[in-house]
C-alpha cells in the first residue's frame, strides 16, 4: 500500500528554500514551532523551560518590543540579554530576538540565533540593509497592510546585500473587521508558493488576539502548508507584560505542536528519496507518536480515575478487541498479530504510566 501525500505538499510550486535558525530548518521536512512570551521578562528562563517542554523548536527572546503606546511595557532591552544567554544554555533551543534598529543588531548577534523583523519595521530599508549584511537568518514579518509584492520587495532588500536566509512570516493584515486584532490571510501561502521560494512561518497569536482562537488558526496554517509557526506562550498569560490576551498556555502549545507533527507525518511521501530523507521522516514520525502516547497516557489516567470512582473492572476486553480490529484495517502492512501485541503493549504501559489508582480500566 502506497500513502500519497495530502493536497499540501501539492500547493507548493517552488522547491522550497531550506532555512537555518541554530539547528532547526525551516522549509525541510518538519514544522518548527516557535514560541516564548511576546517579550522577555524577569521570569523568561522558566517560560523558556516550560516551552520547551511543550514542545517548541525555538525560543522567542524579544527584549525589545515596539509598542503602540509609549506606556506599555517595551521590554527589559539590553538588561535581558543574560536571560537569552542562560535560556540558550538550559533549554539547547535556539532563540530568535527583533532589532529596532540597524544598531541593534550588533548586540543582539552574540545573543540571537536569527533576526526577527516586526510587521512596523518592515518598510525600515536601513534596518532591513543591515539585517542583510549581518549574515544571520531573518525572519520577515508582513507589513499589516503591505502587499505581496511590497512583501517580497522588502525581502529583496535583505537578499540584494547577500544574505539569502530570509524566512517570510505571514500575521495577519488590517482590514475592516474588528473582532479579531487582524485578519490572517492564509490565502498568502498558497499565493506566495508561486512567487518565491521562501520558506513562510505564520503567526496566529498576532492575528487572532484572542487566546482562545489561536490553535484554530495553527491548524489552518498548518493545513495549508506554513513551514514554521510563530506562537505567543506564557506559563501564566494573565500576568504577561506584553499583549497577555493573546498569549497561550504551554498546555495549549504542546497540542499544537502535537498537530504539526501528526500532519507533517502524514503529509509527506512514504517513500523518500535517501537514507537520510528516509531517517529523517521516520524522526518526524516517532515525534508524533511519542506526543500522542504522552496525551494517551494522559486519557488513560483521566478515565481510571472515573472508573475508580464508579468501581468499574480494570479491563475492557471486548473494547481491546474492537481496537486490534479497528487498527488492523488501518495498518495492513503490520498484521493482525504485529498490531494485536502492539496495541496490548500501549495499553499496558499506559496503564502502568497513570498515576491513578491500578484498579481502575482504560478505555
Amino acid at each position: 500500500m502506497t500513502i500519497e501525500p495530502l493536497l499540501i505538499s501539492a500547493t507548493r510550486q517552488h522547491e522550497t528554500r531550506r532555512v537555518s535558525i541554530g539547528a532547526v530548518e525551516v522549509g525541510g521536512d518538519t514544522v518548527p514551532v516557535i514560541a516564548g512570551p511576546c517579550a522577555v521578562e524577569a521570569g523568561y528562563v522558566e517560560h523558556a523551560i516550560a516551552a520547551h517542554r511543550a514542545g517548541a523548536s525555538v525560543l522567542r527572546g524579544c527584549v525589545l518590543k515596539p509598542r503602540t503606546r509609549p506606556g506599555s511595557f517595551q521590554g527589559l532591552g539590553h538588561a535581558g540579554l543574560p536571560l537569552l544567554d542562560e535560556a540558550r544554555r538550559v533549554t539547547g533551543l535556539p532563540v530568535i530576538a527583533e532589532p529596532l534598529a540597524a544598531e541593534d543588531i550588533v548586540v543582539l548577534r552574540d545573543h540571537v540565533d536569527a533576526l526577527l523583523i516586526g510587521a512596523r519595521s518592515m518598510h525600515n530599508t536601513p534596518l532591513l540593509r543591515a539585517a542583510g549584511q549581518s549574515g544571520m537568518t531573518v525572519i520577515l514579518k508582513r507589513g499589516m497592510s503591505a502587499t505581496y509584492d511590497e512583501w517580497l520587495a522588502a525581502a529583496d532588500y535583505i537578499i540584494t546585500e547577500g544574505n539569502r536566509q530570509v524566512v517570510l512570516c505571514e500575521r495577519g493584515i488590517r482590514t475592516f473587521e474588528t473582532a479579531t486584532r487582524n485578519t490572517l490571510d492564509v490565502s498568502a501561502i498558497a499565493v506566495l508558493r508561486d512567487m518565491t521560494d521562501l520558506p513562510i512561518a505564520v503567526d496566529p497569536s498576532h492575528a487572532a488576539g484572542n487566546a482562545r482562537w489561536v490553535p484554530s488558526l495553527a491548524v489552518a496554517a498548518l493545513a495549508a502548508g506554513a513551514d514554521a509557526l510563530l506562537v505567543e506562550c506564557h506559563p501564566d498569560p494573565p500576568s504577561s507584560l506584553c499583549d497577555a490576551a493573546q498569549a497561550i498556555t504551554p498546555q495549549v502549545l504542546s497540542r499544537i505542536v502535537q498537530t504539526s507533527l501528526s500532519l507533517c507525518a502524514m503529509t509527506r511521501p512514504a517513500v523518500v528519496g535517501s537514507v537520510a530523507g528516509c531517517r529523517t521522516m521516520i524522526d518526524t514520525i516517532d515525534d508524533a507518536v511519542f506526543h500522542m502516547l504522552e496525551y494517551r497516557a494522559a486519557l488513560v489516567d483521566a478515565v481510571q480515575r472515573q472508573k475508580l470512582e464508579a468501581t468499574l473492572p480494570v479491563r475492557d476486553r471486548e473494547r481491546e478487541h474492537e481496537i486490534v480490529d479497528r487498527l488492523s484495517r488501518r495498518a495492513p502492512r503490520l498484521g493482525e498479530q504485529r498490531v494485536d501485541r502492539l496495541v496490548h503493549a500501549i495499553i499496558d504501559e499506559c496503564l502502568d504510566a497513570a498515576p491513578a489508582s491500578s484498579e481502575a480500566a482504560v478505555a
